[in-house]
């Protein structure tokens, strides 16, 4: 149960913390169409942000990113020791951006066509 509370607090303040300084301010999403992020969806999966709304896609993008690090709080916190924390979470970090990356982007390449 303490892991369930770890996961749903680290996922919700994660997503409201996006949410309020990226999706809902008008300057967050200036400033979201310029990020690195958005690069690298229109690189990766040639995505066309004129087709798909940005707004849409940054919500998206924030819930993906809030259950990417949530699960991986949760997950590091199994562990006790330092180094197996810090290696068990760059092993389960960057497998899951790449799983959830390529979700996101396929769904929405599906959606731009």
């Amino acid at each position: 149960m303490e892991y369930l509370s770890t996961f749903i607090f680290c996922f919700l303040t994660i997503y409201l913390a996006y949410f309020m300084v990226i999706v809902n301010r008008k300057k967050g999403l200036e400033k979201f169409k310029e990020g690195r992020q958005l690069k690298f969806f229109k690189k990766a999966y040639d995505l066309d942000f004129r087709k798909i709304e940005l707004k849409k896609f940054a919500n998206s993008l924030a819930l993906t990113n809030a259950f990417i690090m949530s699960l991986t709080v949760t997950i590091v916190e199994l562990f006790d020791n330092f180094i197996i924390k810090m290696l068990v979470g760059a092993i389960t970090l960057i497998p899951l951006m790449l799983i959830m990356y390529k979700i996101l982007g396929s769904t929405y390449k599906k959606e731009g066509k």
